[in-house]
């Protein structure tokens, strides 16, 4: 009868380094999965934060003043608590449309990770009571990249 002996060592160390391969390759796949859902979430509060930027621009700019002041834009910028940084723009194109964008940064240790421009053009009214913008009716909105 032949020496056995040590057969089962060996088996027993395969099957280890198989587990630890899989076990590696498992976390790995973990981390891949955890670093594409925080890209995902970073994309969704860009987008959410520029489109809540244009619709506030959009209601908070002042028509009379608009409606003096020379063609060209004006730029205002904001930074949240969150990190996000908000460049609003309304640029006059004419005597009655204004272009307005929203962009909305998420920057980490001085690298932006996340970023979404959205656009509206909007009807300045011609009707002095009337001191509200109004969003052009039909292809106002535009996602800009």
């Amino acid at each position: 009868m032949r020496n056995r002996r040590g057969f089962t060592l060996i088996v027993v160390m395969l099957l280890m380094a198989v587990g630890t391969v899989l076990m590696f390759s498992a976390i790995d796949g973990s981390l891949a999965e955890s670093e594409t859902a925080r890209t995902g979430t970073l994309r969704r509060r860009v987008l959410v934060a520029s489109e809540s930027e244009l619709w506030t621009t959009l209601r908070a700019a002042s028509v009379p003043a608009l409606r003096t002041a020379p063609l060209g834009p004006v730029t205002a910028t904001t930074t949240l608590a969150d990190g996000v940084t908000l460049i609003a723009t309304v640029d006059k194109v004419d005597t009655t449309v204004v272009w307005i964008v929203a962009t909305a940064t998420i920057h980490r240790a001085g690298v932006a990770v996340a970023r979404h421009r959205v656009g509206m053009s909007a009807l300045i009214p011609r009707d002095v009571a009337d001191i509200a913008l109004h969003p052009v009716p039909e292809r106002a909105w535009a996602e800009l990249f």
